[in-house]
């Protein structure tokens, strides 16, 4: 019986030190996780509108902030973990200016007033709205135009795009489909390429 317990006493002090050592160590990692999750996160700048240092980038946000007369929380959650409505909008407008190779005071005097391109820049946003694009799918920076923005080009020259407005592509173009021509649009074209001897 002695035997018995002797094998026995083992095991139990074995199994009592591993559970204790179990419970320690998951106290300590459960405390560490809720640290973790109190612990802000580091903010980076992904936003390819952004470039140089990190002491560059903040200037940079200093002068958009200056420029639209609000702070960060404008555009961002206190943790700079979420935007705003208004910073969803913003994004959207950085993404235009890195596609157009400008910055946003090329369309902005402040907040709510803006300079005569910005006509423009409603037209160009609209167009992109009908036909499911983003600026970046014509403008490949500041005076370049990627090889479907020159395409475009000659349509927006010969269709007085500029005094018609948006609404007049799709005379030429079925809506959101990346720019595909209908019926009306091939005859232009190949009307265009047999002007043109191609």
């Amino acid at each position: 019986m002695l035997e018995l317990l002797k094998n026995r006493c083992p095991n139990r002090w074995i199994f009592i030190v591993c559970f204790g050592m179990f419970f320690c160590f998951g106290n300590i990692a459960l405390s560490n996780a809720e640290q973790t999750e109190k612990i802000a996160p580091s903010v980076t700048y992904s936003n390819p509108y952004f470039k140089g240092t990190k002491e560059d980038r903040e200037a940079q946000i200093k002068k958009m902030t200056s420029l639209f007369g609000v702070d960060c929380e404008f555009c961002h959650n206190e943790d700079l973990t979420t935007f705003t409505e208004e910073g969803e909008k913003s994004k959207g407008m950085m993404k235009a200016s890195v596609a157009l190779g400008v910055e946003c005071d090329h369309c902005h005097i402040d907040r709510k007033r803006y300079k005569e391109n910005e006509q423009q820049a409603r037209k160009m946003f609209e167009l992109c709205e009908i036909m499911g694009t983003e600026c970046n799918f014509c403008h490949a920076g500041k005076n370049k135009l990627t090889q479907k923005g020159e395409r475009s080009k000659t349509a927006f020259v010969t269709r007085a795009w500029a005094t018609e407005g948006t609404k007049q592509c799709l005379e030429c173009h079925t809506e959101k489909k990346q720019f595909a021509l209908n019926f009306y649009g091939w005859q232009v074209l190949n009307a265009m390429k047999g002007l043109k001897g191609m």
